[in-house]
């Protein structure tokens, strides 16, 4: 009788489980993590396109490149974009992008205008880089520059042999580093004399010795944290320490931040975007994007931690329950009462809420008001960040303005938990086009309504193919290609760009009427240096190139011979090696121009920081930390970026906590 009834009572439960499923469910197919990128350094303006709104917002140092994301830089702008299936990407001024698939074998990224550097740093991960004149597919290890203009693109191979498919004859060209590079437009594919734009190259080696000297120390951080998300060791390493303490009743590691204030809090330091239907955290700290979006923060006595996912780590790091891999846009649960709105940081075996499936214990709501949600049941409901609703779209970091005389009572008997944040959570909050700001920026100068058809284009084709791509398929559909012919050289002319950044009343005025501004896509020139595809270089004091052409001149490569340098970056498995030097190499044969001694140019200056705002005061990259150890806040800009968009101000100890006012 006892199992009559017990499989009776089974039977009821689970029949009101499906019937409260409606109210929120995971929607078929898809049931994978989304993969989602990082814009890791934006100089000068880089603006993202909103579909809902048909506009375009300034984006930002640590906001996400993900799903079919449209970007557009300004003449001056220059950005790195760096994805956890181990793709690198950085982009010149007048560059539109735009994200078509990522997967775990797989990126696909289009270039509609502009300059691209791509690094195929992953050991089973293809690149496909599509473009109006036909598309690129790069190898594991490769490195290429793409310059696409109006009329035509080049392709420049830096590491490993590249293959461009032809759009209009359907031939597949073959370009390798130290030989001609190609140049198609709309109806063949010429030689090209391989020369790269040497301010936008000096810029790429910068960048290299920056992460060169970044990744060049091993430190405690690099034997917990998961290989897709290993770059940010050093931003754990410099700003806290791993301690051990007792977490679900076993010792655990976890990492807590020390330089940070005593009221500090996950979820405080920046700001919140919606950003493709959820709110995303936008970080305002060195150490921010990878602890607000992978893993979970645990408080422990009286401190927060950090909980990395535990796979695959180099030593043996027992999983908290609940936490994976995967990336959410920020793991909360979303409180408000009257004129204030909150939300509390979740325990790892705490479910979240979402409009699309980002990874595990993401719940997909379809109604928020079938939702039922009991405010006591959240573990950290104490320690909720409560501010005042008429700051939630207005600040860049929310720990100025925060409530803090407020506690778990005052919240329990006050406050009303939501699933999302909606116009019962924030008001207006569906009406309020400031939701999509990354920052308080006005952005006066927007690209031209002729750039629509593409970005509209690509989102039909990542809604359809993209969940298709995979690498073997793209290896596949190369491999059947035929060989093409090439046109005798100079038969296709050199990109030139069309500036389609214009003010804001003109956006959508005819073409005729807007003054676009034409210019060469290279503005001084020189060989290309080959690079290694696996990522920076640990070059250090070597010379540069110096620049030898000016845009116009033919055939006339530089010099250049037995001096050419070959660069050797660190693989994933050497960064502990330190003081490795990159050995100079032989031009391969094939490259343009008469031979000869290299002449000397400026020598190489490693790390060399320029001006600019940063995400507060950092260490320097000589300066290290010891695991543990707190210190002084260092004084001084000296990460080289430079964010004129977003004033980046970091909570610094009790000696150190003058903050200065908001960028409005």
């Amino acid at each position: 009788m006892n199992r009559v009834k017990w499989l009776w009572l089974t039977v009821m439960l689970l029949f009101s489980v499906a019937w409260a499923a409606p109210s929120f469910s995971q929607p078929a197919g898809e049931g994978e993590a989304v993969l989602v990128g990082r814009i890791s350094d934006v100089e000068g303006q880089l603006l993202r396109y909103v579909p809902s709104e048909k506009d375009w917002v300034a984006t930002v140092k640590d906001a996400p490149f993900g799903l079919d994301d449209a970007l557009y830089s300004d003449q001056d702008s220059k950005a790195e974009f760096i994805m956890p299936n181990n793709t690198w990407l950085r982009t010149a001024g007048d560059t539109q992008i735009q994200l078509i698939a990522l997967k775990p074998d797989v990126t696909v990224v289009d270039v509609a205008s502009g300059i691209t550097r791509f690094f195929a740093r992953g050991s089973n991960v293809v690149i496909q880089a599509t473009t109006p004149f036909g598309y690129v597919m790069a190898q594991p290890g490769s490195a290429f520059d793409l310059y696409v203009g109006d009329q035509s693109a080049e392709v420049i191979a830096l590491s490993g042999k590249v293959d461009f498919v032809h759009d209009a004859t359907g031939g597949k060209y073959e370009v390798v580093p130290g030989s001609s590079s190609i140049i198609a437009d709309s109806k063949e594919v010429a030689p090209g004399e391989g020369n790269v734009d040497a301010d936008w190259d000096d810029w790429n080696v910068d960048r290299e010795d920056l992460w060169s000297k970044r990744l060049a120390v091993r430190g405690q951080s690099t034997n917990y944290l998961p290989a897709p998300i290993q770059d940010d060791a050093y931003a754990l390493d410099e700003n806290g320490s791993w301690d051990t303490v007792e977490y679900e009743g076993r010792p655990r590691t976890f990492w807590r931040p020390t330089r940070v204030g005593p009221e500090w809090a996950p979820f405080s330091v920046g700001r919140w975007t919606e950003w493709y239907g959820d709110n995303c955290w936008v970080p305002d700290e060195p150490f921010g994007y990878v602890t607000h979006h992978y893993g979970n923060w645990v408080f422990v006595n009286n401190y927060w931690y950090w909980a990395p996912p535990a796979v695959g780590v180099s030593v043996g790091v027992a999983p908290v329950a609940g936490i994976g891999l995967g990336w959410y846009p920020g793991r909360v649960a979303w409180i408000s009462s009257g004129a204030n709105v909150g939300w509390i940081p979740l325990a790892p075996a705490e479910p979240y809420y979402c409009h699309r499936y980002w990874g595990p214990r993401g719940i997909v709501v379809e109604n928020p008001a079938a939702v039922s949600i009991n405010i006591n049941r959240f573990s950290y409901v104490g320690h909720a960040v409560v501010i005042g609703q008429n700051n939630f779209f207005s600040v860049n970091n929310y720990s100025r303005v925060r409530i803090t005389n407020i506690n778990r009572t005052t919240i329990v008997n006050n406050f009303h938990p939501a699933p999302l944040v909606n116009n019962t959570v924030v008001n207006n909050y569906s009406g309020n086009r400031q939701r999509y700001n990354f920052t308080n920026v006005n952005v006066v100068n927007k690209p031209h309504s002729t750039v629509m058809r593409r970005i509209e284009q690509n989102e039909r084709l990542a809604r359809q193919e993209g969940p298709k791509f995979n690498a073997d398929a793209i290896r596949r559909n190369v491999a059947g290609t035929k060989q093409g012919s090439l046109a005798k050289q100079a038969a296709v002319q050199p990109p030139k760009i069309t500036n389609k950044i214009v003010p804001a009343d003109q956006v959508n005025k005819p073409p005729s009427q807007v003054r676009f501004q034409e210019k060469e896509i290279k503005q001084k020139t020189r060989p290309a240096r080959e690079v290694q595809g696996q990522g920076p270089s640990q070059r250090t004091g070597q010379e540069r190139q110096p620049a030898t052409m000016q845009p116009g001149e033919k055939g006339q490569a530089g010099r250049q011979g037995a001096g050419q340098e070959r660069i050797t970056p660190p693989r994933p498995d050497q960064r502990g090696r330190q003081g490795e030097q990159a050995q100079p190499g032989t031009m391969q044969p094939g490259r343009r121009g008469p031979g000869g001694a290299v002449e000397q140019g400026q020598p190489g200056r490693p790390g060399q920081m320029v001006p600019g705002q940063d995400r507060g005061n950092q260490p320097r990259l000589d300066q290290k930390l010891k695991p543990g150890e707190s210190g002084p806040a260092p004084k001084g800009n000296q990460m080289r970026i430079q964010e004129p968009q977003k004033s980046k101000t970091q909570e610094q100890t009790p000696a150190n906590k003058k903050k200065t006012d908001d960028k409005q």
